[in-house]
C-alpha cells in the first residue's frame, strides 16, 4: 500500500497530540494519575507511528513513480518524434524550425554550415533555440549572450543576413520556408562560432574620448552647481545616447567591412552626441579628430548602420550633422 493512503493517521497524529496535551494538562492539575499515564501512553503511542508513517512515505516516493516526471519524459519523447520528423503531437501554433548555423571549421579554414531541428512556438527567439542546441544537441557552439532582453547588446550576430539582437529576433517572424540561418557577424574578427573579436570595436571607440571633457578639471569631479539642461538641448543628444555597442552598425556598414582603418559609425555617433551636449567644452577640437578621409569623410551614407540599430540611434544621420558642422567652421574661414 503507498504510503500516501496513510495521510489521514498522519493528519490524526498530529491534530490528536496537541489534544491530548491538553488533557494530560487537565489531569494532572486534578491528580488524575490513572489518565495521566494513559494520555502519555497514547501520546508515545502516537509519536511512534507517526514517526513510522513519515519514514514510509518518504521511502515509497522515492521508489515510486513521479507523475510530474512521467509528464516531462512523454513531453521529452513528443518533442524528439516531432523534430524528427514525427507528426505534431504539441500544442497548437508549436512547429519545428530547421536552425541552420554557419560555424568556423578550423581544418577547412572556412565557415561549414550544421542544420538542426529545433521545437519552436510564437514566443521562441534565436537565442532560445541556440541555447536549446547547446544544451540538447551540440555542447561545444559558442556564443556570446548575457541579459536576454535587448540591454547588453552582447548576443549580436547575422540572422537571414541581417545583423540582429538574438535575444530580440522572434523565430516566427523570421522564417523562410520554416527555416532560419545563423551567423557570425563579419565585420569583426571572428573567435569561435558566433564569437567575434571586439578589441578593434572598442579601441575605436575610446580614441574618440568619450566623456564630457571640462576646463576646470576640479569643477568637473566636484561641481558647485547642478549642469541645468533646456528640453531643446537635451532632446539634441539624448537619441544617440542610447547606443548600447552591440556593433551592428559597424557589421552593416558597407565601408567597415572594406576599410578597417574606418572609424566606424558606432563611434562617429558618439563624437556628435558629445559634440551636441551642452555641457561639453571640448567645442570644435573634438570634430577636427575626425575631420580626416577615415573619419566622418569616409562615410557613404548608406544608411544600413541606422536600419539595424536595434535602440532606434542613427548613427547615418549623426555622421551627416558632423560633416554639416566642419563644413560650416571651414566656410567661416574663408
Amino acid at each position: 500500500m503507498r504510503a500516501s493512503r496513510f495521510m489521514i493517521l498522519l493528519y490524526v497524529c498530529m491534530v490528536g497530540i496537541p489534544v491530548l496535551l491538553l488533557i494530560y494538562a487537565f489531569s494532572y492539575l486534578f491528580s488524575q494519575l490513572f489518565i495521566e499515564r494513559l494520555v502519555l501512553a497514547i501520546i508515545a503511542f502516537g509519536l511512534i507511528l507517526y514517526g513510522i508513517l513519515s519514514f514510509v512515505d518518504v521511502y515509497a516516493r522515492k521508489k515510486g513513480v513521479n507523475p510530474h516526471e512521467v509528464q516531462i519524459k512523454l513531453r521529452f519523447l513528443e518533442r524528439k518524434k516531432i523534430e524528427e520528423g514525427a507528426p505534431s503531437l504539441g500544442k497548437e501554433g508549436e512547429k519545428v524550425v530547421n536552425l541552420k548555423i554557419k560555424r568556423f571549421n578550423p581544418d577547412k579554414k572556412g565557415l561549414e554550415e550544421s542544420s538542426y531541428k529545433m521545437f519552436a512556438d510564437s514566443l521562441t527567439t534565436v537565442l532560445d533555440m541556440l541555447l536549446g542546441v547547446k544544451a540538447s544537441k551540440d555542447s561545444t557552439l559558442a556564443m556570446r549572450y548575457s541579459c536576454r532582453m535587448g540591454i547588453c547588446g552582447s548576443c549580436g550576430m547575422v540572422v537571414n543576413g541581417k545583423p540582429v539582437l538574438a535575444c530580440e529576433t522572434n523565430v516566427f517572424k523570421n522564417l523562410e520556408k520554416d527555416e532560419i540561418s545563423v551567423e557570425p557577424m563579419q565585420g569583426h574578427a571572428l573567435l569561435r562560432d558566433l564569437v567575434t573579436d571586439f578589441d578593434d570595436f572598442f579601441e575605436k571607440h575610446s580614441s574618440i574620448k568619450p566623456g564630457l571633457y571640462r576646463v576646470d578639471e576640479k569643477e568637473k569631479y566636484e561641481p558647485t552647481k547642478p549642469y541645468y539642461q533646456s528640453k531643446a538641448e537635451l532632446d539634441k543628444f539624448l537619441p544617440y545616447s542610447y547606443c548600447i555597442m552591440c556593433g551592428l552598425c559597424v557589421d552593416a556598414c558597407p565601408v567597415s567591412n572594406t576599410n578597417k582603418d574606418f572609424l566606424g559609425p558606432q563611434a562617429l555617433s558618439q563624437v556628435y552626441r558629445y559634440n551636441a551636449d551642452s555641457r561639453d567644452q571640448k567645442g570644435l577640437r573634438r570634430i577636427f579628430d575626425v575631420d580626416t578621409l577615415d573619419g566622418v569623410w569616409g562615410c557613404e551614407f548608406a544608411g544600413a548602420c541606422s536600419e539595424v540599430c536595434p535602440k532606434g540611434v542613427d548613427p547615418a544621420t549623426a555622421i551627416q550633422l558632423l560633416k554639416a558642422e566642419l563644413s560650416k567652421n571651414l566656410l567661416k574661414e574663408d
